[in-house]
């Protein structure tokens, strides 16, 4: 037979959470503690109160005579007994004790001989008890009063003072989420300012609790190990590549200087070009990300016209499309002035690396085309399509990774530039998408999403 084991608690992952868990019990607990409290000290303040009233009436009646006691006292209902707090008054004549009179006669309680206070109990009910001390006078006096209304009295009030502690819950509750919702809003906005930021950003001017304050401060050390590592990486990438730059220049101006002697060896010769012309465009590329990166770490983001910084690409490329046979356009669908925040370098590298990489996959005769679409009214975007082979739909994420070629891929490229592409568009809130031609025409489509 199997038993059912019920799942454990978890502690609450939420601030708000922990501190209900907490402060939940400790209020019930106060609560009830309080309620204590006022039994205890409103049940001494009614017992002193009713007492008083006790002995000012037996006071009052002991100046009475026997030949007095001939009319009878009002009777009082037992209601006004049990629950009312009605005083008891029994008087006996002094001289002749049988004679006595009583104003509830249910319940009979003989005289005590010691004058003062008693408790006792009579006819089902405990009794608070006060016997007048013996005088010249002719009569002894005693009064009574039924425990029952008191404890009702101060049982009543006790429980009603509870209840307003209870009433009060809601209302800490509703303080309470008011609270820790407003410092969670701050804590947001200061996580959105700090999403907004990168590693060159100081968090020290953020307005955050000062229990948060040690873990900003630990952040803005980690930024400040991670702008170190970052330096240091850059500086690597670009004193390594301006150390192979030199030698390969030098090295294909020997291998140019050698042509006329192979002549015999031209594919050969050719094939150790293509090599010479890769190794100085992965050079050109690791000094280009040396260089965004530097841009990033110093360059400040400013309005950039977009349509002139297209213009520029394409100018800058035209020397590579007339060497490759390929023709290149530019279609403007946009209306009115088109401009973007952001670092300049930044968003020139990410539109050279698309049109450098449009053109080296696209034969001799084909095109390369760059479109500004008003997309759907919403989104805008700046589309690069090209016409050549196209790209399987499982690869489209790949070509993003750093050195990353297909198989097939011609000779020239460094895996680098879409790589560097993509960085620079995150840096800035773009995002690139790959996808085929929408006329069924063989061809890649490199979609920028503009803000």
């Amino acid at each position: 037979m199997s038993v059912a084991r019920l799942p454990p608690l978890r502690w609450p992952r939420s601030l708000h959470g922990q501190l209900v868990l907490w402060l939940l019990p400790l209020h019930l607990l106060t609560t009830a503690f309080l309620g204590w409290m006022f039994a205890q000290s409103y049940g001494e303040t009614v017992y002193e109160f009713m007492d008083e009233q006790m002995q000012s009436l037996a006071q009052s009646n002991a100046a009475r005579s026997c030949a007095s006691l001939t009319d009878p006292l009002p009777q009082l209902p037992a209601q006004e007994v049990h629950q009312g707090g009605g005083f008891v008054v029994q008087i006996w004549c002094a001289r002749e004790p049988a004679r006595s009179l009583s104003s509830f006669q249910v319940v009979t309680v003989p005289l005590q001989s010691e004058p003062g206070w008693h408790e006792l109990e009579s006819g089902g009910a405990r009794w608070r008890v006060y016997t007048e001390p013996a005088s010249a006078g002719e009569v002894r006096v005693q009064v009574l009063q039924s425990f029952s209304f008191r404890n009702l009295e101060v049982g009543g009030r006790s429980v009603f003072a509870s209840l307003v502690g209870l009433l009060l819950l809601p209302v800490s509750l509703a303080v309470l989420a008011l609270v820790v919702g407003r410092a969670s809003r701050g804590l947001r906005r200061s996580a959105q300012l700090l999403a907004q930021r990168d590693e060159r950003s100081a968090a020290t001017d953020l307005a955050v609790p000062r229990e948060i304050a040690p873990l900003v401060q630990s952040f803005e050390a980690l930024l400040a190990r991670l702008r170190d590592a970052l330096g240091a990486q850059r500086r690597f990438v670009q004193d390594a590549a301006h150390e192979l730059r030199t030698p390969l220049t030098a090295l294909g101006l020997q291998l140019e200087n050698l042509r006329p002697h192979l002549a015999g060896a031209k594919p050969e010769f050719e094939q150790l070009q293509q090599g010479m012309r890769r190794a100085e465009h992965l050079v050109e590329q690791m000094l280009s990300l040396s260089r965004q990166e530097a841009a990033r770490a110093e360059g400040a983001a400013s309005s950039v016209d977009l349509r002139a910084l297209l213009r520029a690409s394409i100018g800058q490329a035209m020397a590579m499309a007339d060497r490759r046979g390929v023709d290149v356009g530019f279609v403007d669908r946009v209306d009115g002035p088109l401009s973007l925040t952001a670092v300049e370098g930044d968003l020139r590298s990410l539109f050279d690396n698309l049109i450098d990489n449009a053109l080296r996959h696209t034969p001799a005769g084909g095109e390369v085309e760059l479109r500004l679409e008003p997309g759907d009214g919403a989104t805008r975007w700046v589309d690069v399509v090209d016409s050549g082979p196209g790209l399987p739909a499982e690869m489209r994420e790949r070509v993003f990774d750093r050195f990353f070629r297909m198989p097939d891929a011609p000779l020239g490229g460094s895996g680098l530039g879409l790589a560097i592409a993509r960085q620079a568009a995150l840096r800035h809130g773009l995002r690139i998408e790959l996808r085929d031609r929408d006329d069924g025409r063989s061809g890649l489509v490199a979609r920028v999403l503009l803000p």
